[in-house]
């Protein structure tokens, strides 16, 4: 793989702010290659690119990581410590994605916009009708949860709990699959921030203005937005070292406990954290009806 021999997993472990770039490079290329060859796909299949550029290197990792794990003679509780590093990748991982996917999308055509970022703008117009249906007080009272914070907070928790359990079951079965759930993820945000770069610029014409002012408004997503991507890293991290685990042919006599347990909390963590993000957004939306 040409990623493979630009940067090593090691390399990545000691420098993470690396993934950065290389989410920026990679992103940029897989979407325009999946453009040219199969343009009716581009908005998933450049994401797919991606993952396949990723894995490789992503799965050198989640076998160092399983590695320090079987060399630990017992488990201790001091996960986010030992996969901080690996938490770091991720997290620069999906800024670099959103960067790259609001920069093409703010200044690429109309046409060619539509194209390449069909399925994140059907995603978005299904939210925005869903918040057009509770406007007026008929349609508030008809909805399915009008201001009922606790109703929310479940149907958010439960579809986060949903996409964070398919982020572990991609990252068993592929190795370091949940990158393709968080690319999605990181893709439909930067839809967003381009929507509102475009909207600055339609008013001072700056582009690089604009796009900074889009990059600062999307720190209002943070409050919910923060713990829950945190939880997705959370399970693609379980998922992938129990992946690695069960691949191996021979295990120390320890091993399987450790990763057992590591698993669990990181699982464990990760609810945790979509709690916390869901009933924020919550308390945001029936504050916004």
């Amino acid at each position: 793989m040409v990623l493979e021999a630009i940067v090593s997993g090691k390399e990545l472990m000691k420098h993470p702010l690396v993934m950065l770039f290389i989410a920026i490079l990679f992103s940029s290329t897989g979407m325009w290659l999946a453009f040219f060859t199969f343009p009716g796909s581009s908005s998933i299949l450049g994401i797919a690119f991606v993952t396949i550029a990723l894995v490789p290197v992503m799965h050198s990792i989640f076998v160092r990581e399983e590695a320090i794990e079987a060399e630990t003679g017992h488990w201790t509780p001091n996960f986010i410590q030992r996969h901080f590093t690996l938490i770091k990748i991720y997290a620069w991982f999906f800024i670099g994605l959103i960067i790259c996917y609001a920069f093409w999308y703010a200044i690429l055509p109309v046409e060619t916009r539509s194209v390449v970022f069909s399925e994140q703008e059907g995603t978005l117009g299904s939210i925005e009708a869903l918040k057009s249906s509770m406007t007026g007080n008929f349609t508030l009272a008809n909805s399915p949860c009008a201001k009922n914070e606790g109703c929310w907070f479940n149907l958010i928790f439960f579809n986060n709990a949903f996409v964070m359990l398919l982020s572990v079951l991609f990252s068993f079965v592929y190795g370091a699959g949940a990158v393709f759930l968080i690319g999605w993820n990181a893709s439909v945000i930067g839809v967003v921030i381009g929507r509102d770069v475009l909207q600055t610029m339609a008013v001072n014409g700056n582009f690089l203005q604009a796009f900074g002012t889009g990059l600062y408004n999307a720190l209002g997503l943070l409050p919910h937005g923060l713990p829950e991507s945190i939880g997705y890293f959370f399970g693609a991290i379980a998922g992938g070292i129990i992946g690695v685990a069960v691949m191996k042919r021979s295990y120390k006599p320890h091993e399987l406990r450790i990763i057992g347990k590591d698993a669990i909390v990181s699982i464990g963590i990760a609810l945790v954290l979509l709690f916390i993000g869901a009933w924020i957004e919550a308390m945001v939306i029936v504050q916004a009806l």
